[in-house]
């Protein structure tokens, strides 16, 4: 009997999925409902990668299609994220302690059976490999919000909250399916980056990102031309502490 345990990784973006697909050995990739799923083995774990896509439906659809298709033993969420208040740093990781929905009905938490005891053990395992990490507040949210109006509407005594778009649909799909969950990103921008455009500027009704989109939106704002440099640089910085972490907490999963 295959005794090889499977995790299951789900990101939105390219440059995510090059970031952890790149540390894995024996990579084959195939297409499951239109969706790009990358398989290879790394820490005597089997690795499954998947590519769903931006925001919450997108994320929803990638994991219900890994979780048919091959039932991993765990659903991590990776990928980038910003951070809301001062204190975590490009590049920096976070553990996803708490998770919370952000939307028209306000803030939501979303329960997370056992998540302090297993982001304390990962948080202290990646600290003592030098990887500063923190263990934060996953905020999921559909678009693109100021992280000064965001920060005033959250608790005081709330750690390390951080913005991203997906992590509480993918717990919600492996919750539903009775397999545990993690959640880890990597900043990509800080909490004094407050970014210039919105989400609809840059991508089509799918949150694909839509080059003419990005184009037009360049022309018509050249001044968010240096931040969007910035923020590439800053997520290249993020992806490599992204693999990094996965490559040492794998054997612990």
């Amino acid at each position: 009997m295959d005794t090889v345990k499977h995790i299951g990784i789900i990101v939105a973006m390219p440059e995510e999925r090059v970031a952890l697909v790149k540390r894995l050995q024996q990579v084959k990739r195939r297409l499951m409902g239109g969706i790009p799923f990358y398989r290879g083995m790394l820490a005597d774990r089997l690795v499954t990668v998947v590519e769903g896509g931006m925001g919450t439906a997108a994320a929803a659809l990638a994991a219900h299609q890994l979780i048919k298709a091959d039932r991993p033993n765990l659903l991590l969420s990776a990928g980038f994220c910003g951070a809301v208040r001062p204190g975590a740093q490009v590049a920096d990781l976070v553990l996803c302690k708490r998770l919370f929905t952000d939307n028209e009905n306000g803030l939501n938490e979303v329960t997370l059976p056992g998540s302090e005891l297993i982001t304390a053990r990962l948080s202290a395992e990646l600290q003592h490999r030098g990887l500063r990490t923190w263990q934060g507040s996953f905020i999921t949210t559909g678009r693109i919000v100021t992280k000064s109006a965001c920060a005033g509407t959250l608790p005081d005594n709330l750690p390390t909250p951080v913005l991203e778009m997906e992590s509480a649909a993918v717990a919600q799909a492996a919750t539903a399916a009775g397999i545990p969950f993690l959640g880890l990103r990597a900043i990509s921008d800080d909490a004094a980056e407050e970014l210039g455009f919105s989400l609809d500027e840059l991508t089509d009704e799918q949150l694909r990102i839509s080059i003419p989109r990005v184009l037009f939106t360049c022309l018509k704002k050249p001044r968010i031309i240096p931040q969007l440099a910035r923020l590439a640089a800053n997520s290249g910085r993020a992806g490599k502490n992204l693999g990094l972490a996965l490559q040492q907490i794998l054997p612990m999963l």
